[in-house]
């Protein structure tokens, strides 16, 4: 199942609702990739756990308690003790199509810091940044000899993935679009081209613009009469972006979740309308 970065975006909004301004009550760890934070809010509790596995990275409000792993306590965790715990959570930000969550922390003692939730496969990341921007700890270390160009190790400055070299949605014209799709041999199908051209939209997302515009997920460039459907459709995808009205759906193949996403799935079959995009993820 893909966490894209819609997938993020609404549950950024989700997390701002609910839990933005909450007081941090316990931190823990479920296990050696996941990270699990307690929060005091609007006169509740609730649940946030982040996971930085490879294939089911993700970020979402558990409807469970959480509860901590076995094995001894790792550093990121005594650190998070030390700087989270007992403060507030103060901003939830998401950088533009991106499948990374900011968030920033008010501790009465320690001051501020920055936990990164960064969903991206292999190279999924939790770090836990000071006020002065350096890293404390993370999930995952990453030696200068693993990423000459972006270590991830104790004491170095945190420097965000770099940006993908692809064109925003939100940039989008007909142009471009018409670009994008003739650097395409006509008969590569149009969801490859939407995800070589375009920043945050992920295979599942392209088929389904596919699917909605041109009648077929799997359609190619050459059977691409018209661009105003393509645009259009984008345009609509997006819109909850600026407007916030999401609308997660799960589909089941059979009894079980084959794929959630944070609008109706419709290239998959019939979809099953989600409460919150966290009950999705966690179906």
């Amino acid at each position: 199942m893909v966490f894209d970065a819609l997938c993020m975006a609404c549950v950024a909004d989700e997390l701002r609702r609910q839990i933005l301004g909450g007081r941090i009550q316990r931190v823990l760890i479920p296990d050696k990739l996941s990270v699990g934070i307690e929060i005091y809010s609007q006169h509740q509790r609730h649940y946030l756990l982040a996971s930085a596995h490879a294939e089911l990275g993700r970020v979402l409000l558990s409807s469970e308690k959480l509860r901590r792993g076995e094995g001894k306590p790792t550093g990121l965790l005594l650190l998070l003790r030390k700087y989270v715990r007992g403060a507030h959570l103060s901003a939830i930000e998401q950088p533009p199509f991106e499948r990374i969550l900011r968030l920033e922390f008010d501790h009465p003692e320690w001051g501020g810091s920055e936990l990164f939730l960064e969903v991206m496969g292999r190279y999924s990341n939790i770090i836990l940044v000071d006020a002065s921007g350096r890293v404390l700890d993370s999930a995952k270390r990453v030696s200068e000899q693993m990423s000459r160009n972006r270590p991830i190790l104790p004491g170095r400055p945190y420097t965000p993935p770099p940006p993908q070299a692809k064109l925003p949605p939100s940039d989008l014209t007909e142009h471009r679009l018409r670009e994008i799709l003739s650097a395409h041999e006509p008969d590569v199908q149009v969801w490859r081209a939407l995800v070589a051209g375009l920043r945050g939209i992920s295979p599942l997302l392209a088929r389904e613009i596919s699917f909605r515009a041109l009648g077929q997920p799997r359609a190619t460039v050459a059977q691409v009469e018209r661009l105003t459907p393509l645009l259009d459709t984008i345009a609509a995808l997006m819109a909850p972006l600026a407007e916030g009205y999401w609308q997660p759906t799960i589909i089941k193949e059979g009894d079980h979740p084959a794929a959630y996403a944070p609008y109706p799935l419709t290239h998959r079959g019939e979809p099953q309308p989600a409460e919150s995009m966290s009950q999705a993820i966690e179906i």
